[in-house]
């Protein structure tokens, strides 16, 4: 009877998993790398004018629309679409802006006028006087089923570095 010996350790093996455990009790070095990318695909929804469900955003006031200067509904300026950040607490992602009025767009608001008799506004070269204003929500942050596909192949580069070591 023939008789096939192996010889070795298991030591590949069990620094591979140690790594794996590492990750799982550390992972700011993973949701830094995914934080990039939620940011960017946050970006992609922006540039494309759709929610995360790819939902269109609600369209500007035609009057509104026929005097912006600006890149999109929000890209005016840049200042949120530029401003868009991610970071870590503890174990938890966050990816957002903290700019003034980056609620306003998510969930949209009612401005009403505080002291003054009315709020004063131009559009379209003709100028308004309201007491309140309703600006529609426009939600740009949220997590999608393609955000899920991103972060488990974010998550496959980290856990194949750990197996490669």
């Amino acid at each position: 009877m023939a008789v096939i010996k192996i010889e070795g350790t298991t030591n590949r093996i069990s620094e591979a998993l140690s790594r794996l455990e590492l990750l799982g009790k550390q992972p700011q070095e993973f949701l830094a790398a995914l934080g990039l990318e939620m940011v960017d695909r946050t970006r992609e929804r922006i540039e494309q004018g759709v929610t995360p469900e790819g939902t269109p955003f609600a369209p500007l006031n035609p009057l509104y629309a026929q005097s912006k200067r600006g890149l999109g509904i929000l890209r005016e300026r840049g200042y949120l679409f530029n401003r868009l950040v991610s970071r870590q607490e503890g174990n938890t992602l966050i990816w957002g802006s903290n700019e003034i009025y980056a609620a306003v767009h998510q969930f949209g608001a009612v401005i009403k006028k505080k002291e003054a008799p009315a709020l004063v506004f131009r559009m379209g070269g003709h100028v308004f006087k309201r007491d309140y204003v309703t600006i529609p929500a426009r939600p740009y942050l949220g997590f999608n089923a393609e955000d899920r596909e991103a972060l488990t192949s974010t998550l496959e580069v980290f856990f194949k570095q750990c197996l490669r070591g």
